[in-house]
């Protein structure tokens, strides 16, 4: 037999079977889901949580996983932004904003490099950079959010503060607490942003002097990045409550005044050493000065969506004017045990906070000479409170709780408000042109949607030119129109 008769059949039927193979491998390498398919993300926001202090590039991982059996092709992987993007992917050594045509073999994953440049000495920047990562699999698109600091930020790190002015050329971010030494003064001017810590507060031994104006509050926020996630853009109705902790007015703190303050996603319950620090938004703890001056004055100033309470008082002092206080997950005024204070033109609206965690009843506003201790003990002082032009509505029954023992004077007047209190007001709280259970009619409101709660009056309200004139009487609302003769009743016109 011939060597070619010999070995013939047996080397035809070998390339026979290597053709078949690389046939079926090509066939493999380009058979892909042609409909459907999932891919999930490594993580649900890409982070770049360090601020940045000099121009430099910083980079993060993270992983594409396909969660089918099968192969997929992931039709692009891009920025939602495009080239005004700040960021950079890369992809199997591939760079730019937009990579196309990556194959992901069923139940594998694939890693991708995300890296953004940011000069945070431009004054420009918002404080946060965002964008998106948007994965296209058979016409379908998955979305990652993204997210850095863009501005250089002044920190406060467990500090003591003498006197000093906060500016808003910079963002302040407080961790691990700040403290207003005794007999020293922190001044915030107009549009300055403060950023605080989940675990952190401002306190304050000394005095606090907040310079807000009508077109350029001061923010104190938490300084959380990823909210945006979650919520919308940076304004009145993003975030949660409880994000930080809140504002202390220590005992030695006196004549601290606030003026256009936006303090929102406040009052979590945070630790001061082994001491739990209760979950208010702005806390004023006793007045030990007595020098005739209230310990607070605040006008013109909207504390919202606190995780607990909003404004929280023990045996103080505070003249408020103009406010708004709404969306706390407990009372939105406390005042315990005593103590003296005006509210004059407020709107204290009692719908719950977006994430009210609360499993109890809270009222609006409560006002008591005692402070109860356990087991039917308490302490107690003289309680004196005027309630002038203010609305205390929200959507229970019962919006604002008064009571006192017998042991201290308790002296509350109601001029001239409108109340949602279906059984009333005790016989020993003064009143007088008190409207109650009339809706105010506001713009809009929902116990469940922030971006609806708009306290302005609509026209027909029974609060418009209900309230009284008086002596020492802010002349604008807070929006600073000028207040009618007779004025609205609460914080707008």
């Amino acid at each position: 037999m011939s060597l070619i008769k010999k070995y013939s059949f047996p080397l035809l039927l070998c390339v026979s079977a290597w053709l078949w193979l690389y046939n079926t491998s090509c066939i493999r390498r380009d058979n892909y889901r042609t409909n459907g398919g999932r891919i999930a993300f490594s993580q649900d926001t890409l982070l770049f949580d360090t601020v940045f202090t000099a121009m430099g590039t910083s980079t993060r991982s993270f992983k594409i996983v396909n969660q089918e059996k099968e192969r997929l092709k992931i039709e692009s992987i891009r920025l939602y932004r495009g080239s005004t993007s700040p960021y950079f992917l890369n992809v199997n050594g591939i760079s730019g904003k937009s990579v196309s045509d990556i194959a992901i073999e069923g139940n594998d994953s694939l890693y991708v490099f995300a890296s953004v440049f940011i000069d945070p000495t431009s004054g420009d920047n918002p404080f946060i950079v965002e964008d998106r990562v948007v994965a296209r699999v058979n016409g379908q698109d998955f979305t990652l959010p993204v997210l850095a600091y863009g501005q250089n930020a002044i920190y406060i790190t467990d500090s003591v503060l003498q006197t000093q002015t906060w500016t808003k050329n910079k963002p302040y971010v407080i961790i691990q607490n700040a403290l207003v030494e005794e007999g020293h003064t922190l001044t915030i001017n107009a549009g300055t942003r403060v950023y605080v810590h989940a675990d952190s507060r401002l306190f304050v031994q000394g005095t606090l002097k907040v310079n807000g104006t009508k077109n350029d509050s001061v923010v104190f926020q938490g300084d959380r990045i990823d909210r945006r996630v979650y919520f919308d853009d940076e304004d009145f109705v993003n975030g949660v409550g409880g994000e930080w902790g809140g504002i202390n007015l220590l005992k030695t703190s006196y004549n601290n005044s606030i003026n256009y303050l936006l303090l929102k996603n406040g009052g979590a319950s945070t630790m001061l050493g082994e001491s739990v620090i209760t979950d208010a938004s702005l806390q004023v703890d006793p007045d030990t000065v007595n020098n005739s001056t209230p310990k607070l004055t605040i006008t013109n100033s909207t504390i919202r969506n606190s995780g607990g309470y909003g404004l929280l008082a023990f045996a103080s002092s505070i003249k408020s004017e103009n406010n708004l206080f709404f969306a706390s997950a407990k009372e939105n005024v406390a005042l315990i045990q005593g103590g003296k204070y005006d509210f004059y033109g407020c709107t204290i609206a009692g719908y719950a906070s977006r994430i009210n965690t609360a499993t109890e009843k809270h009222y609006s506003m409560v006002a008591l000479n005692f402070l109860s201790t356990g087991n039917n003990q308490y302490v107690g002082g003289n309680l004196f409170l005027t309630l002038r032009n203010c609305i205390i509505y929200g959507n229970t029954e019962e919006e604002f709780f008064p009571n006192k023992v017998n042991d201290f004077t308790a002296q509350i007047t109601v001029d001239h408000c409108l109340f949602k209190n279906k059984t009333g007001l005790p016989a020993w709280v003064t009143q007088q042109n008190v409207l109650f259970n009339q809706d105010p009619l506001f713009e809009n409101t929902s116990a469940n949607n922030l971006h609806a709660n708009d306290y302005h009056l609509k026209t027909g309200s029974p609060a418009r030119s209900a309230g009284a004139t008086f002596s020492g009487m802010a002349p604008l609302d807070m929006d600073g129109t000028p207040r009618g003769n007779p004025p609205s009743i609460g914080c707008y016109e």
